[in-house]
């Protein structure tokens, strides 16, 4: 019964985090599909911004992933400094991602097999 509960949880682990990384990839790849005025019109004014009269640690950042994917890193950084940072951390979450499932879809296939045979997700 231990190891029913055990393969239950790897199971929602994994689909989690693998939701989070199409969340991840989205982020990145919207720089390539949506012009920067068009995502403007739905990002809200920073509220920290607006109570304070100073940038959060986030002011500037979809600026910068345009600027990223324009090959402008000196105006990334510019526009906010942990840009560049939190935009490889992004890439290397993608690419241990696909990396990850790549390995993974054998042992997936076995662990969703073992759940269905103890009807488990029925």
């Amino acid at each position: 019964m231990l190891v029913h509960r055990q393969n239950e949880l790897m199971l929602v682990s994994v689909l989690l985090w693998l939701f989070l990384s199409v969340g991840v990839f989205m982020v990145l790849a919207l720089p390539f599909i949506l012009p920067q005025h068009r995502l403007a019109q739905f990002i809200p004014a920073c509220e920290w911004q607006t109570q304070f009269q100073r940038p959060c640690v986030l002011c500037g950042m979809s600026s910068a992933f345009y600027a990223i994917s324009r090959g402008d890193f000196i105006q990334a950084h510019h526009l906010n400094p942990l840009s560049l940072y939190i935009y490889s951390a992004f890439l290397l979450h993608i690419g241990f991602a696909i990396w990850t499932l790549k390995r993974s879809v054998y042992v997936l296939k076995n662990l969703i097999t073992d759940l269905r045979d103890r009807n488990a997700l029925s």
